[in-house]
This record gives C-alpha cells, sequence and structure tokens, in this order.
C-alpha cells in the first residue's frame, strides 16, 4: 500500500513541477506535512546534499523518501512517479509544439505557466529561507531564533561567488567544510 501512496504522492508532485526543481519544493512540503515520511528540517538537510548529487532536486528527494519509506523499491517507485507526467507531457507535447508555436493562445498560456513557475520557486526561497536562517525551537525571542552561523556563511558565499569568482562546486566544499567546523 505504501508503494502506491508513494507513486501517487510523486505523480501529483511531477505533474505540477514546471521550471525547476526548487519549483517543486511547496508540493513536497505540503506532502510531508500531510504523510509525516519525513520532516520539513530533513528537506533542508536533503537539498544540501541534492546541490552536490547530480540529477533534479525533486528525483533526488523523491529517491531519498522512497528508499526511507520501502527501501530501493520505493525509491524507483517514487522517481517513476515524479518523472512519468513529463514523460507524457513530452511526447504529447513534441508532436503538437509545430501546431502550436505560432498560436497566440498557446504563447500566453505559457506565459502564464511560466509566471506561476516563477511564483512557486519564490514561495519555495521564502521556505529555504526560512529553514536556514530562522531556528524554531526553543527560541523565546527574536533574537535567540536568528541563525547567525548561517546568515554570516551565506554572506561569505555570495562574497566569494560575486567578488572572487569561486565556481559553485569550489564554493559548495567551501561552505560545506566551513559548516562542518561551525557546527551549523
Amino acid at each position: 500500500m505504501i508503494l502506491i501512496k508513494l507513486f501517487l504522492e510523486f505523480i501529483k508532485i511531477g505533474l505540477f513541477a514546471f521550471g525547476s526543481g526548487l519549483s517543486t519544493l511547496p508540493y513536497i512540503y505540503e506532502m510531508v506535512e500531510r504523510t509525516g515520511w519525513i520532516t520539513s528540517d530533513y528537506i533542508g538537510k536533503i537539498l544540501a546534499v541534492t546541490q552536490v548529487t547530480p540529477g533534479p532536486i525533486a528525483c533526488n528527494i523523491a529517491t531519498i523518501v522512497g528508499m526511507k519509506q520501502c527501501g530501493l523499491l520505493g525509491a524507483f517507485i517514487a522517481n517513476v512517479g515524479f518523472v512519468l507526467p513529463a514523460i507524457c507531457f513530452m511526447g504529447v507535447g513534441y508532436r503538437i509544439v509545430d501546431k502550436i508555436k505560432e498560436n497566440q493562445n498557446a504563447i500566453e498560456a505559457i506565459k502564464i505557466v511560466r509566471s506561476a513557475s516563477l511564483a512557486v520557486m519564490i514561495g519555495s526561497s521564502a521556505i529555504l529561507f526560512k529553514s536556514a536562517f530562522i531556528v524554531e525551537k526553543g527560541a523565546d525571542n527574536f533574537i535567540n531564533m536568528i541563525n547567525y552561523k548561517n546568515i554570516i556563511l551565506g554572506f561569505i558565499a555570495i562574497f566569494l561567488s560575486r567578488y572572487k569568482k569561486i565556481g559553485a562546486i569550489s564554493l559548495i566544499l567551501i561552505c560545506g567544510i566551513i559548516g562542518v567546523i561551525l557546527k551549523v
């Protein structure tokens, strides 16, 4: 039964995975709250790991959630559920793209989908910002709620990326090492 539920949950996420992996985060957070399979904090940890592994974010999350629930078969089922809608859309889209590329209604619909995807990604960014920079447990006032170590690490990352032109892979490794040392 859990395999069917994994498949159905990730097929729903896959149906609305427009834009990038980050656009799927609100759906993943909603699934997590509803199912309790993993915690919201655990998603933040998964995201940190998925940034250094190949593949889309949502596929990596599907793999980890599926693996945690039902082992290798669960990971496979969750991934099939996630990618199946995209495969279907691509199969159908491939056949009709030449027919609609000049259609103004289709062009406008694509613009609307892009705008909605942008809004979802902004919402995801807000969730990620909160999980990275705000400590919710045991904080009795606003000052204790702020994770200063992560904020400083974020500014260091921006500085190194922007002004020292350090590449993404090196930046992730540097910040990962600093995070381990600082126990962030």
